[in-house]
């Protein structure tokens, strides 16, 4: 998929011509999906699309090299990393990183990567200065063409790290001395305090119901506490994960496996959330789950709205985000120019316009779905992308995947 070539000030109407393309009717936007359609049953159980399938990034090709063995650096080492630097490109431990190398330093970076650790630095570039935090990627498939060549690959991210000293830097090329940053996890409240003779009384909480019958033995805990027991359950990571799971429980019901282990859980909410820049770097310098999950419990407070980030024009919300991936509703994918997009999956939107180019399958991060691009109707910004099924047998029909940087989102 490539939108490097569209120019969106000449999409204005958004429409052509049934008779030229009868496969793909251009349907209103603002009716483009009707109650019926968008109704959550049929989301769940009439979903026909592998949601394996853009997780595997296909669309890289077929002759990438599997890479054995996994590379995982001691917590607190001292390290020289190569940088990727990428403009609002910001990796989360667990996430998925797809890429295409055109440029002679980058594919050097790679070759160089591939024949040590196969592990890389991914930096994001914000307000035109590198953020001291990032997360290594560790390279698990690749195919590299040669020094003057282009080269794809997949890598996933593995651990944070900060950067202490930028070694060298030229055109695209960074070397940084960095310390990899350890995960700290706390143990259970009350774990030294708690008496010994409530044991018998203690479970492990699995459901909201078992954690109220906890609560009576929190409260004895505390009594030989500074502090009452409602303290004390704010930094339960698995109370706290229980909730957010009991708040994601639209997209959990529309497919998508959310993790159980609060780390896990706090990564996955930081990369699948609608969150700006900020919010998502401020996540990644948090060194524990529990404050990333406390922080991240309030952008799920309410349906929020998402609206155009140039113009304001409101474009859907969150309670409209649905799964067309099995790493979540949103993931970053790449084009053939290299260019990374980080796009949310949603099944209804609107304000927006299409290109009056018809739909194209190649490149396309959905098997069995055309693209087209979609802009803002009122500004005219480029939005992102309408996927529209080209087998009859695929549910959903339709859906949008618009791009992180072109929304925003506030409160009702």
């Amino acid at each position: 998929m490539d939108s490097s070539t569209d120019d969106p000030s000449t999409d204005d109407d958004g429409t052509y011509s049934d008779l030229e393309y009868p496969n793909y009717r251009q349907y209103n936007v603002e009716e483009d999906y009707s109650e019926e359609t968008t109704d959550e049953t049929f989301l769940s159980t009439e979903r026909t699309f592998d949601l394996t399938l853009p997780a595997t990034h296909s669309y890289l090709g077929s002759n990438l090299t599997e890479l054995i063995g996994r590379t995982i650096l001691e917590d607190g080492i001292y390290v020289n990393l190569p940088l990727l630097v990428k403009k609002s490109v910001i990796l989360f431990p667990g996430q998925t990183l797809p890429m295409t190398a055109n440029d002679a330093q980058t594919v050097d970076m790679i070759k160089t990567c591939l024949e040590n650790d196969r592990t890389l630095g991914v930096v994001c570039l914000g307000y035109g200065k590198m953020v001291p935090v990032g997360t290594t990627a560790e390279i698990y498939e690749c195919l590299y063409n040669g020094p003057e060549q282009s080269c794809r690959l997949k890598a996933i991210g593995r651990q944070r790290f900060k950067i202490l000293r930028v070694i060298t830097q030229g055109s695209d090329k960074i070397l940084a001395n960095v310390r990899v940053l350890p995960e700290i996890t706390l143990g259970p409240p009350f774990f030294d305090e708690r008496l010994a003779s409530l044991n018998h009384l203690r479970i492990n909480p699995k459901t909201e119901e078992d954690f109220k019958k906890q609560e009576r033995v929190e409260n004895l805990d505390a009594v030989v506490t500074p502090w009452p027991a409602w303290v004390y359950r704010q930094y339960d990571p698995f109370r706290l994960s229980l909730k957010i799971r009991q708040r994601l429980q639209f997209i959990g019901n529309r497919g998508s496996n959310i993790p159980e282990d609060p780390a896990h859980l706090s990564y996955w909410v930081a990369q699948n959330l609608l969150l700006d820049d900020n919010e998502r770097i401020a996540l990644l310098n948090y060194d524990c789950a529990i404050s990333r999950l406390q922080r991240e419990i309030k952008y799920l407070v309410e349906d929020k709205i998402f609206i155009c980030s140039i113009c304001d024009s409101y474009i859907g919300r969150q309670s409209n985000m649905f799964p067309m991936s099995k790493e979540g509703p949103q993931g970053t994918y790449c084009n053939p120019t290299g260019t990374i997009h980080e796009i949310v999956t949603l099944y209804h939107a609107r304000s927006l316009t299409l290109s009056p180019s018809p739909p194209s399958v190649e490149y396309t991060w959905f098997p069995g779905y055309a693209w087209t691009v979609a802009i803002c109707k009122h500004c005219g910004a480029y939005m992102g992308w309408k996927f529209t099924a080209v087998e009859s047998n695929l549910r959903p029909k339709a859906f949008w995947g618009l791009t992180r940087k072109s929304l925003k989102s506030k409160e009702k």
